[in-house]
């Protein structure tokens, strides 16, 4: 496709990056204003918000001003937006900015991975363009959150795999390699802990082309590098919770929004997963918080065990339902926060029954005005575009593994990253935002397929030559 354009082989990744530089600013101009909230900061994830503000105000990440907490599955995360606030101010061209960065160099590694796994730089380039015009990113990339970031270290993380298993020996090179690897796992489990599963898909694939040892010695040294970066965190909140916490203390909180009596319910609604009241009335006095949301989550995770112990043949449609809202073409959750409402009904016994229908919902009492995704704009034009966009680079990318099949050793690196992933998951709490940054790997697949049929269509419109 980039071919057609008559753009020189050279020019294949400044021409992406401009064009991703260029998609984001040009939202960011048109949108910007709807985006906004609260004069000049922009929706997204309040909480990183918050601990970005009191890191800088106090020097401690957290809820709580000089309070630490692990509540929030990213540490990195909010640091960096600390950063981005103590430059260019608690702004949404301050947060834009930041995340089109992280934005610029998951190109670049979707890019490298093109070449090195499938041989092919254009692969890597229309990979890049699937991934520069995707709404979906392109909409993150305007908010408080990590999505960014995390697709920046997961394509990282991926190349730096790819790097390691091409170097034939363990010279300087090769360490460096095996530090970034390193560096890139570590600050991959500060973003978001479960995607660190990637590295033993990593570790797996780099199996199928060196013998145990020669992979033992590239991956151990990276895994305890990847160690090294994260034992600060661990022992600071060892030091502050008196328990090991691995980087971040929420997972019972995914776990229950997953594994839970409205699960099924909530998904077929279309309703986020984590609007569970178990969660969301976490009762703390003050500079009390950070160790009542550990102690919940705590509790969520026995309460997770138990309900899955009593009620085992709820399992499947659990895992059926969880794997369709991980890779739906829609924006799960589909239907959006009512003014931050949450829809439960406590009975008269104690017990709590989940609403899932709007009717019900508003004959409860509760609020049906919508805020700004509930406008056509997000909610109806945006979920189709999505629906199209994703939906047909979907299709792409399972006819591309299929295509690819004879070159396994090389390409299932990307399988094994999003299998791992999925797995985690649907295990948990799926949503789109959570899947969504493994998506420019997926895009890998589709740019295959898609310059395929072009191939095959070139092929077939090319003049015969007939001999006399």
């Amino acid at each position: 496709m980039i071919k057609h354009f008559n753009i020189p082989t050279n020019y294949w990744l400044p021409a992406v990056l401009a064009l991703c530089a260029v998609a984001r600013l040009g939202v960011l101009l048109v949108l910007g204003q709807q985006l906004t909230f609260e004069g000049d900061v922009v929706h997204g994830e309040g909480a990183y918000d918050v601990r970005a503000q009191n890191l800088l105000a106090t020097g401690v990440l957290g809820l709580e001003a000089g309070q630490i907490d692990v509540e929030g599955s990213s540490v990195l995360y909010p640091v960096l937006l600390a950063f981005a606030y103590a430059i260019g101010g608690r702004t949404l061209v301050a947060i834009s900015l930041l995340n089109l960065l992280f934005d610029l160099v998951t190109v670049w590694a979707i890019f490298q991975l093109g070449k090195r796994l499938f041989g092919k730089p254009a692969v890597g380039a229309l990979a890049g363009v699937f991934f520069a015009l995707y709404p979906y990113l392109i909409f993150q990339t305007l908010s408080v959150g990590y999505t960014s970031l995390l697709a920046m270290l997961i394509s990282l993380t991926a190349l730096s795999f790819a790097t390691l298993r091409e170097r034939k020996r363990l010279d300087g090179g090769t360490w460096a390699v095996i530090a970034a690897c390193g560096v890139a796992i570590g600050l991959l489990a500060l973003t978001r802990p479960p995607a660190v599963l990637i590295a033993f898909g990593g570790a797996l694939w780099c199996l199928f082309r060196l013998n145990i040892w020669q992979s033992a010695a590239r991956l151990v040294p990276a895994a305890l590098i990847s160690l090294v970066v994260v034992s600060p965190w661990l022992w600071q909140t060892y030091q502050a919770f008196n328990r090991f916490i691995p980087i971040g203390g929420n997972l019972g909180v995914a776990l229950w929004g997953g594994n839970s009596p409205y699960t099924v319910p909530f998904i077929q609604a279309g309703y986020p997963l984590l609007w569970m009241p178990e969660h969301l009335d976490v009762q703390a006095e003050s500079g009390e918080l950070a160790l009542r949301l550990v102690e919940n989550s705590e509790r969520l995770t026995r309460l997770t065990l138990e309900y899955l112990r009593e009620t085992p043949e709820q399992i499947p449609a659990l895992l059926l339902w969880k794997v369709y809202a991980q890779w739906t073409p829609d924006v799960f959750p589909t239907r959006n926060p009512i003014n931050g409402v949450i829809p439960f009904v406590r009975e008269a016994d104690g017990s709590i029954r989940a609403l899932t229908d709007p009717e019900e919902i508003r004959a409860n009492g509760f609020s049906a005005e919508g805020d700004v995704y509930a406008e056509p704009l997000f909610n109806v034009i945006g979920r189709w575009v999505h629906r199209f966009y994703f939906g047909g680079l979907l299709i792409l990318a399972l006819i591309g593994m299929w295509q690819t099949r004879r070159a396994w050793r090389d390409v299932s690196l990307i399988g094994l990253v999003l299998l791992s992933l999925t797995v985690f998951y649907v295990l948990t709490t799926p949503c789109t935002r959570y899947r969504s940054p493994s998506d420019p790997l997926l895009f890998l697949f589709s740019a295959y397929a898609l310059l395929y049929f072009g191939q095959r269509r070139a092929d077939f419109f090319k003049p015969k030559v007939i001999n006399a």
